[in-house]
């Protein structure tokens, strides 16, 4: 049985004045993880950096601008990734942004667009996020989460931890 692997993931969602999120489509190459879906921008935290350094670095690595950013939630998830089991603690940060697709340069993966909670059935996610993508609607929706539109996201509850256990 082989060691648990321990690392830090950062990733974020960026929503727009009219409460969408964005989203990047992946490449479509067999050598990646979750080909071809719908994705927000994130990646492993370096060991020499915070996960706010982290997060800030893959903005710049995939759409070359910064924006920001107050941290949402943080999960522990385990996973098994080419057979090896692995412990993710995943930061998810949350930003106002204010550029339209067109105004966006997208370094890595197909393409980018905006999506609202109506538009998630219909979109081949990966890495598990749509249940993501539906609690940060719903905390949109009940008032724990709201934007402004000076570039600020206010929380007002206090930080999301959980947990996941698999059954």
């Amino acid at each position: 049985m082989s060691d648990i692997i321990r690392m830090q993931a950062v990733s974020v969602i960026p929503i727009n004045a009219e409460g969408k999120i964005l989203l990047q489509l992946r490449d479509d190459r067999p050598d990646i993880n979750y080909p071809n879906c719908w994705t927000i921008f994130g990646g492993a935290v370096e060991s020499n950096e915070t996960p706010d350094q982290a997060i800030q670095r893959k903005l710049l690595e995939n759409i070359e601008f910064e924006l920001p950013l107050r941290l949402w939630k943080v999960q522990t998830i385990p996973i098994k990734l080419n057979g090896q089991s692995m412990i993710v603690e995943s930061y998810t940060y949350v930003g106002f942004i204010d550029r339209d697709t067109p105004e966006i340069k997208l370094n890595k993966g197909q393409t980018l667009d905006y999506f609202g909670p109506e538009d998630l059935d219909d979109l081949k996610i990966g890495f598990n996020f749509a249940k993501l993508f539906r609690e940060f609607f719903a905390a949109l929706a009940d008032g724990k989460l709201f934007v402004e539109i000076n570039d600020h996201i206010h929380l007002k509850t206090e930080l999301t931890r959980s947990l996941y256990i698999n059954n």
